[in-house]
C-alpha cells in the first residue's frame, strides 16, 4: 500500500514560478480594443468643504469622454459592512487622497492631463485626527447622517462619533491586579499601517449593452467587491463577473462573450 508523506516536504507555491520569472498576468496587464483609461482626482487635504468643482478644461480636452464627481452620485456609498463612503466626496472630503472626481480617457496621459485641468475650491477645516477628542462632548461630528447608515452594528438614537462600543472580557480583572507583582499603566499607539502589494490597485471593466459587465481587480474578497459594486451602481450582482487578477489573460478575454469596447481601466 502505498504511503505519502506530508510533513517534510516542501509544498511550492503553485504561482510561485509564475511570480518570480515575471510571467505573471496581473490586472493592470490586461488590456482590451478600444479601451477608456480611468484616473482619479484626489483630495490634497484631511478635512473641508467643497465650495465648487469646474470640470469644463477637462471636458474640453480632446480625447476625454466623461468626468465623474460626487453630484453624479449623490448619496451613494459603499463599504464592507458599514457603508459610511461616499463613491466620490459628497460635498465635504474627510481624508488626504479621498477621491474627489475621475476621468475616462482615450489613452492614459490624455486622462492624467484632464485630472490636473479640474478646478476645486475648498474651505479648509481643522480635521479631528486623536480618537480621544473626537469622543469628547461637543466634539464636530464625522459623519452627521450616520444613523441612516446602512450596516450599523445596532442602531443609534442620535449622530455620534462613536457608534459602536463593544467590550469582552475573561476573568477577574481586579483579582489579577491585586495578584500581580507589577503594574504598568500608559497609553498605547502604533501608526497606520498597510499591505505591500506587488502590484497596482487597478481595474479593468467591460460592459454590456444589457447593463451587464465582466471585471478584473486585484482583490481578494471576490465576492465582497461584486456586492459593493452591485449596491453602489445599484444593479442586481447576478450581472456581474467578477475575475481576480493573476489569472489567464487568453482564457478571461475570449470566453466570456461580452464586447471589449467599452472597458475602462481605472488606475
Amino acid at each position: 500500500m502505498a504511503s505519502k508523506q506530508v510533513v517534510g516536504n516542501p509544498t511550492p507555491r503553485v504561482e510561485g514560478e509564475l511570480k518570480a520569472s515575471g510571467k505573471a498576468v496581473y490586472v493592470v496587464d490586461v488590456t482590451l480594443p478600444g479601451m477608456l483609461w480611468g484616473k482619479l482626482l484626489r483630495s490634497p487635504i484631511a478635512c473641508g468643504r467643497i465650495k465648487r468643482i469646474d470640470t469644463s478644461k477637462a471636458l474640453a480636452l480632446p480625447g476625454v469622454h466623461a468626468v465623474v464627481t460626487g453630484a453624479d452620485c449623490a448619496g451613494l456609498k459603499i463599504g464592507r459592512r458599514l457603508y459610511d463612503m461616499p463613491i466620490f466626496a459628497d460635498g465635504e472630503v474627510r481624508f488626504i487622497g479621498e477621491k474627489v472626481a475621475a476621468v475616462a480617457a482615450a489613452d492614459e496621459l490624455i486622462a492624467e492631463e484632464a485630472v490636473s485641468r479640474i478646478e476645486v475650491e475648498y474651505e479648509e477645516m481643522e480635521p479631528i485626527l486623536d480618537p480621544s477628542e473626537a469622543l469628547k462632548p461637543g466634539a464636530r461630528l464625522i459623519h452627521p447622517d450616520v444613523t441612516n447608515y446602512k450596516g450599523l452594528p445596532k442602531p443609534l438614537k442620535e449622530p455620534t462619533n462613536d457608534f459602536t462600543y463593544i467590550t469582552w472580557g475573561r476573568g477577574d480583572i481586579e483579582t489579577g491586579f491585586r495578584q500581580a507583582d507589577i503594574i504598568v499603566e500608559n497609553t498605547f499607539s502604533t501608526l497606520v499601517v498597510h499591505h505591500a502589494y506587488i502590484e497596482p490597485h487597478s481595474c479593468v471593466v467591460n460592459t454590456a449593452a444589457d447593463g451587464s459587465a465582466e471585471f478584473w481587480s486585484c482583490s481578494k474578497v471576490p465576492y465582497g467587491v461584486r456586492e459593493q459594486v452591485a449596491n453602489a451602481l445599484q444593479i442586481p450582482q447576478e450581472k456581474l463577473v467578477f475575475n481576480l487578477g493573476r489569472v489567464s489573460w487568453r482564457r478571461q478575454a475570449f470566453g466570456s462573450g461580452l464586447s471589449p469596447s467599452s472597458a475602462v481601466l481605472i488606475s
